[in-house]
């Protein structure tokens, strides 16, 4: 038999196979997808490292910085204030803050076949943020995370968890954040019953600089990778086997904030999230099926601070349009220490 019939008997024996069961047929796919959705959660597991900070403690950098303090300058004796706990704390705690989240997002994911996919996700999330260490040029923090994970992709339920921890760094005007997390997530679909479980690595630099006295502008870029292990499924007693993902995502930015009225400040940004990698393909009857290719996207939101004594509110709106269509919403509460 030659290779021309030989490829087209395989074709054929892949096709049987598809026909076979028609009503599961789109589920070989559930393990891409799914896959391909944690992907889509890397950017948000990034996010919780920038809770160590308020936007107040930008702004009192601001203040503290570049200039001698006169003596009754902040009203006292010549010696910085602390201002609603902000800023480094003298009080003998280890942590400079903790915090609770509470995100969830929402729309439609497209993939490069011209398939359209519903998407939610909810996550709840706790942390912790050290106090800041002193270093001979700048200062660094570090800071843990863990949560809970709710959400789905058309039919198909998960849950699981996630935990993950972080180091940033600021000099002057220039902040970098290095953070890892792993997770697992169980998935739901008809008879379908499979984990997919992962490790992200991200890296984050920014650069702040001074518009007026109530206005910053931040450029930043966010640079990771992200490995989700594959699942291997049954369907109708057909073993259907893909590969693993390595994703790597790359992310410039620019955020504006601003210092609204005294203990309330605000946020505009703009970030196009590009995702490179991801491809995989899919083995029917030791036949290979092309996967889903995810698209890059964009992401502009708006967020919102409010700061009463020693605890910082913050709510956030984010519309994303591309590769994911939808929008994200956030509430966190953080108590400074």
């Amino acid at each position: 038999m030659n290779t021309k019939k030989s490829i087209q008997l395989c074709s054929l024996i892949a096709m049987s196979v598809l026909l076979s069961v028609p009503a599961n047929a789109t589920n070989i796919y559930a393990n891409s997808e799914m896959a391909h959705n944690i992907n889509l959660l890397s950017d948000t597991f990034l996010s919780y490292a920038k809770n160590g900070e308020s936007l107040s403690e930008l702004f009192l950098d601001k203040k503290m910085y570049g200039t001698m303090t006169r003596v009754d300058e902040y009203g006292d004796d010549g010696t910085t204030l602390k201002i609603s706990g902000i800023g480094d704390n003298d009080s003998g705690y280890i942590f400079k803050n903790v915090w609770a989240d509470a995100k969830h997002i929402n729309g439609h994911t497209h993939y490069n076949n011209d398939t359209t996919k519903h998407t939610s996700f909810s996550l709840f999330t706790l942390g912790a943020t050290t106090d800041s260490i002193d270093l001979k040029y700048g200062d660094i923090y570090f800071g843990a995370f863990a949560g809970y994970i709710n959400g789905g992709l058309d039919n198909m339920d998960s849950d699981g968890d996630v935990g993950g921890i972080f180091a940033h760094y600021d000099f002057q005007n220039f902040g970098a954040t290095v953070l890892a997390n792993i997770g697992s997530l169980n998935n739901h679909r008809d008879s379908l019953d499979f984990n997919n479980s992962w490790t992200n690595i991200a890296f984050d630099m920014s650069a702040k600089f001074n518009i007026d006295k109530t206005l910053l502008v931040r450029p930043g870029l966010y640079a990771g990778y992200m490995f989700v292990s594959s699942a291997d499924l049954y369907i109708d007693n057909k073993f259907v086997e893909s590969n693993n993902f390595n994703f790597f995502n790359v992310a410039p930015s620019v955020q504006f904030i601003k210092e609204i009225v005294p203990n309330w400040y605000g946020t505009l940004s703009a970030k196009y999230v590009m995702r490179f990698g991801g491809d995989n393909d899919i083995y029917i009857a030791n036949t290979t099926q092309n996967g889903v290719d995810f698209k890059d996207y964009t992401d502009i939101g708006t967020d919102i601070e409010y700061n009463f004594k020693r605890f910082a509110f913050t709510g956030s709106v984010h519309a994303l349009i591309g590769g994911f269509d939808g929008w994200s919403g956030d509430l966190n509460i953080k108590y400074k220490f």
